[in-house]
């Protein structure tokens, strides 16, 4: 599959890190659809925003957590994953920023495909 080949894909995440999140928010699963990838990074809007610590967050950046893992690879497997949730709506890779990602609060979980 292409990258390009995952736009409008419908995933789940489930997180596991920070122990926080959990007792705040639960672990998951929460839905999003992918607007947005390459073999680096997916870009996911959330179907409902999390609220986390009284922030607000559309929006999802998913790398995977291992090396040598791609975050392509959701197409046949699970991904550990890092994720970067946004407080603002970010559409495709091009608009990322150290500046909108220094707003985020990352977490640890896994993406699949639904």
């Amino acid at each position: 599959m292409t990258a390009l080949s995952f736009i409008n894909l419908a995933v789940s995440i489930v997180v596991s890190d920070p122990w926080e999140f959990g007792s705040e928010c639960g672990t998951g699963p929460f839905f999003g659809t992918i607007t947005d990838a390459n073999a680096d990074t997916l870009i996911l809007r959330l179907a409902k925003p999390i609220t986390y610590r009284g922030r607000t967050f559309p929006t999802g950046i998913v790398k995977a957590r291992h090396v040598g893992a791609q975050a392509t690879s959701i197409s046949v497997k699970p991904l550990s994953a890092n994720i970067i949730l946004l407080p603002l709506v970010v559409s495709v890779i091009a608009e990322i920023t150290p500046v909108t990602t220094k707003e985020g609060v990352v977490v640890i979980g896994t993406v699949e495909r639904r």
